[in-house]
């Protein structure tokens, strides 16, 4: 059966820059390595989303439609359907002295932090710095290939897709999820309990539920904490 909005699903892409071929983003670790882009604090594996929730870029999520598990597609992507166009008003001049007193020797291609927005040196000279923060695949078109590994039907299931799409610094096989009378339970892994962004990430399971899961009216999500065991005293010797 072929996928439609609304569907959940796991699915596996590797990302092109087209005019170059340049890989710039995958879900799979051989590529990843392959193409010098391996990072091991990153946790390779098919990609949790909601067809049409806008969980990928536009032009991929389009492309979704239609395809049906275990189908590969390559999808060209233009810049308005990424990352956007590039905007000339986000390119900026700064005098030199603004980096200098930071102790720091601009040059081009340097990453930049600058009233918290993160930009790329363009060139130094005369003085004078011009930084580029525009997205680095803004006005780039770019290159999909996916397949769809697995389409999600249980409801427990589904929740526990959102959970491991917006709380992925938990497993989330670790969740209790407890569905009664249209109100789903959650009791949060202990790790869920100490993040800065869990508040948000609650924020967002529970968007979603409420707009792709009619059966759900009502979300709980429980933190629990136990008293520690104390350890036996150590025998005298």
């Amino acid at each position: 059966m072929v996928l439609q909005k609304g569907d959940f699903v796991r699915i596996d892409y590797i990302g092109k820059i087209k005019e170059s071929g340049k890989v710039f983003d995958t879900t799979i670790e051989e590529v990843a390595k392959e193409h010098g882009i391996y990072d091991e604090k990153i946790d390779f594996k098919p990609a949790p989303i909601v067809v049409g929730a806008n969980h990928v870029i536009k032009g991929l999520d389009e492309a979704l439609v239609g395809l049906e598990v275990g189908e590969k597609k390559i999808v060209e992507i233009p810049p308005e359907k990424g990352y956007g166009e590039r905007d000339p008003k986000l390119i900026k001049v700064f005098p030199i002295r603004e980096f200098t007193k930071r102790g720091l020797k601009p040059y081009p291609g340097m990453r930049v932090e600058i009233d918290g927005k993160i930009g790329k040196v363009q060139s130094v000279g005369g003085g004078r710095v011009r930084v580029d923060f525009n997205y680095e695949l803004a006005g780039k078109a770019l290159e999909y290939e996916v397949i769809v590994k697995e389409k999600i039907n249980k409801l427990e299931e589904k929740i526990r897709l959102l959970l491991e799409l917006h709380m992925p610094f938990a497993d989330a096989n670790t969740h209790e999820i407890k569905i009664e009378d249209g109100k789903a339970r959650i009791i949060l892994a202990d790790i869920a309990k100490i993040k800065s962004n869990a508040m948000l990430a609650k924020h967002l399971v529970a968007k979603d539920v409420f707009n792709f899961l009619e059966e759900i009216t009502t979300i709980e999500f429980v933190d629990v904490f136990k008293k520690p065991e104390k350890q036996g005293k150590q025998a005298k010797s």
